[in-house]
């Protein structure tokens, strides 16, 4: 008789499953719909990483060359299978939550709170409490679909339990902001999300704090108001400091209110810092980072939020961090416009089944985990050096993404000397190949920025040579014209034959094998690993990586380039 493979509990944070032991611990959680985090399934990317709490386990293979190198105490699901009940934990990941409900919301106000910038006043008509966090914002759901953020800009209950405080800066032509928001009236209805955003007032204040500092530009003082009166609550601080961007005074719309609370004393001040004529010092244009760094607060012992554009939240924190300030004690939300939001632009269409996304996925997000990405290859490239080899940089890169805030690489991070240009990362690469003194190489990232994915790939060239320099142009220009035509309506199957006859006439080959892919909130892979390249309709904005690489005609090179498609 056979003997009935033994049945082994594997028990995670939200719950257990089963196994008998023969297949990987990855394979078995997905079998059961279990929600885990993987990408590659094949021991490169570390995605499913788990750390050992309790219980033994087998590996199903050994490691081979270019794998990631778990941690002492972790193990990789999908190289692994179990051999007693398993006690595991994911440090760099929380499973998506349930789908909140959709929440009907009435219109109690709407006043101007400076020329740009409306405060909108909102009361949820089921009366219920909408359990949000001080840092939160809400998702304003509008007909056909489109989302817009917005900050919740009063503390929970500091309005009664059913009423959001919105504080809304005019984008010119914005759907919402010129199309929607000058009509809406008291009464008027509204349709909202559940709350979202883990920029938020932690429930216990961590060890070591002492000083809370705050950095907002324009309607970013709402994403950090209700932060800030939580603060001033718990008295658990020593200081509370405000830094406030804007042009004029007019901009800091709050001013009053907060030199009452200034007056109070208790360890608050808060400081206008302004871009034009009339800055309260008197000195040229400056930002609030700088403002930051210049008053030598107590970084060590400081936590920082952030709340605002883009380059302010970038520039803010390697600044605070080059000035002492320990790297997980900087939050940040940047603010972005919404993509594809002009007034009398057409409702967006239903989303296909290959674009599924999780009630965390915002675009912003992704936009954030682009220019993050983006900024990191920049700065890997300038850390290649001649005689390194491909294994040293790919730790080198590992390591620079690590340091900048990255949690984990979703994909593998692929380095390509040379000749191995030419090669997709399918292929297997030349680790000990060396870079030459005058070369072209190969950068092709996918970390994890605040639970986003991030994928950028670029082609560099050291020395002058005007065929590698050509064939790096060559794999941009065919992503960019191949952008111009998904814009056009192109599918995705259509927009990889387009591209191949761009290549060819740049005196380039297509590499077919590398046929584009998802993004989303990580990992993406909880939604199928669908194929741009195989996608019979239109993508929508903000999920498909596209992918261009090239092979030269005339000379064993080739080059890479991708961003993800936006409108």
């Amino acid at each position: 008789m056979n003997a009935t493979p033994p049945c082994h509990t594997i028990t995670l944070e939200t719950g257990p499953f089963v196994t008998d032991g023969t297949t990987s611990i990855l394979e078995a959680a997905l079998a059961q719909g279990v929600p885990v985090p993987f990408s590659c399934q094949r021991g490169a990317c570390g995605s499913c990483r788990a750390v050992v709490v309790d219980g033994r386990y087998e590996r199903i293979a050994p490691p081979a060359d270019g794998s990631y190198q778990a941690a002492s105490d972790e193990l990789l699901m999908c190289q692994c299978r179990a051999a007693s009940n398993l006690t595991l934990r994911f440090p760099h990941w929380c499973a998506p939550e349930e789908p909140i409900p959709l929440r009907r919301a009435r219109v109690a106000s709407r006043l101007p709170l400076a020329p740009d910038v409306t405060q909108l006043i909102v009361e949820l008509q089921d009366g219920e409490d909408y359990g949000y966090l001080p840092g939160q914002h809400a998702q304003l759901v509008l007909v056909g679909g489109a989302r817009r953020n917005f900050s919740i800009a009063n503390a929970p209950g500091a309005a009664g339990p059913v009423r959001l405080e919105f504080h809304i800066r005019r984008m010119p032509g914005g759907a919402f902001t010129d199309g929607i928001l000058p009509s809406l009236r008291p009464g008027d209805t509204l349709t909202l999300d559940g709350a979202q955003g883990g920029c938020t007032w932690p429930a216990e204040m961590p060890a070591g704090i002492d000083h809370l500092v705050l950095l907002a530009t324009s309607t970013g003082y709402a994403g950090v108001a209700p932060i800030l009166m939580a603060a001033l609550q718990s008295r658990a601080l020593k200081t509370v400091t405000l830094y406030w961007g804007g042009r004029t005074p007019d901009d800091c719309y709050a001013g009053q209110m907060l030199d009452a609370l200034q007056g109070k004393g208790d360890g608050f001040q808060w400081h206008a810092v302004l871009s034009q004529a009339g800055n309260d010092d008197g000195q040229p244009r400056r930002h609030v980072q700088d403002a930051a760094v210049a008053a030598g607060h107590d970084w060590p012992r400081s936590l920082v939020y952030a709340c605002g554009n883009p380059a302010m939240v970038s520039a803010a924190r390697a600044q605070l961090l080059a000035a002492g300030l320990p790297q997980d004690r900087y939050r940040a939300e940047a603010f972005h416009p919404a993509a594809g939001g002009a007034v009398g632009s057409p409702p967006q269409r239903e989303a296909h089944p290959w674009e599924r996304i999780s009630p965390r996925y915002t675009l912003a997000g992704i936009l954030d985990a682009r220019r993050r990405s983006m900024q990191a290859v920049e700065e890997i490239a300038a850390l290649m050096r001649p005689g390194m080899t491909t294994r040293e940089a790919i730790a080198v890169a590992d390591d620079h993404l690590r340091r900048m805030g990255a949690s984990n690489n979703w994909h593998p991070t692929y380095v390509r000397f040379g000749p191995d240009t030419q090669s997709p990362p399918v292929q297997r690469t030349d680790y000990d190949r060396k870079l030459q003194e005058h070369d072209i190489f190969v950068l092709d990232i996918g970390p994890v920025w605040d639970g986003h994915e991030g994928d950028y790939g670029d082609t560099f060239v050291l020395g002058a040579d005007a065929d590698r320099e050509r064939c790096a142009e060559a794999a941009r220009e065919v992503f960019r014209r191949s952008r111009l035509a998904w814009l056009e309506g192109l599918t995705g199957a259509a927009l990889y034959d387009r591209a191949s006859e761009y290549a060819r006439e740049l005196g380039c080959e297509l590499v077919r094998e590398i046929p584009g892919h998802r993004v989303s909130d990580f990992p993406h892979a909880l939604y199928g690993k669908h194929l741009l390249a195989q996608a019979d309709f239109v993508p929508a904005d903000g999920i498909w990586v596209l992918e261009i690489q090239v092979r030269d005609a005339q000379r064993p090179i080739g080059a890479f380039y991708e961003d993800v498609l936006l409108r």
